[in-house]
């Protein structure tokens, strides 16, 4: 069951007025626009701005600490991608046209060398902040998948997150969600697909509109919660 379809330019209008949509978009585009003067994403001096974007972007709720704390193991957690060499080959690569099937096992290790737990986090997990920094690293290229995301590609795609508080993130995941997201915007139309929002890096449209349909779901499903526990009047 597709996310793109008529609706997709509602959809990003939705996101863009949204409650969290304006901050969300200042942040990004104030992240992008940092890259785009430094030219290299890989660079140790691209990581202030990574961080302004993970905090922008909610990390400082999960991280005891905020920035403080975040900081250091962002420092460390890039080291250790750069170490691996992982994302070298991505660094023209977007999201509508790269090879997922041989690119799937740098995926994977870049991934978790960010949502591992000591990693970003110095004790939990941190999977939502992994697609987070690959995002800000290669926006054209990695989604950012937080819990609403999860919803819509477990709803429409069937990827295997569970519909709980913790979807079950992994790695192999996150691989999936691409590989259905690259599937929709080339039936869709890589030109058409990039006209929603020609200034928004591609990845980008496609979380906004991910998280849009994944908040609907939730609502719906929340209201047929009530309903069914509702109580019913004597008669």
């Amino acid at each position: 069951m597709p996310i793109l379809d008529g609706s997709a330019s509602a959809l990003i209008d939705s996101y863009n007025r949204g409650a969290k949509g304006p901050g969300y978009n200042q942040t990004a585009e104030e992240v992008y626009r940092v890259r785009r003067s430094l030219g290299d994403p890989l660079s140790p001096q691209f990581e202030g701005a990574i961080l302004d974007g993970l905090m922008g972007f909610g990390m400082g709720i999960t991280i005891k600490g905020g920035r403080t704390a975040l900081y250091p193991r962002l420092r460390i957690c890039l080291d250790a991608v750069r170490r691996s060499k992982a994302l070298d080959q991505f660094r023209n690569c977007c999201l509508s046209s790269i090879d997922l099937g041989s690119a799937g096992n740098a995926i994977t290790t870049a991934y978790d060398c960010l949502a591992l737990a000591g990693t970003l986090h110095p004790t939990d997990q941190s999977h939502v902040g992994a697609t987070k920094t690959l995002h800000w690293l290669f926006p054209e290229l990695f989604l950012i998948v937080d819990g609403n995301v999860a919803r819509a590609y477990r709803t429409h795609y069937g990827v295997r997150f569970s519909n709980t508080t913790q979807p079950g993130y992994s790695s192999e995941k996150y691989l999936a969600c691409l590989q259905e997201a690259q599937k929709e915007i080339k039936l869709f139309g890589v030109e058409s697909f990039r006209q929603l929002e020609p200034m928004t890096p591609v990845a980008r449209i496609f979380d906004k509109l991910s998280f849009v349909v994944g908040q609907r779901i939730a609502k719906a499903e929340k209201k047929q919660t009530s309903v069914a526990f509702a109580p019913r009047m004597l008669t």
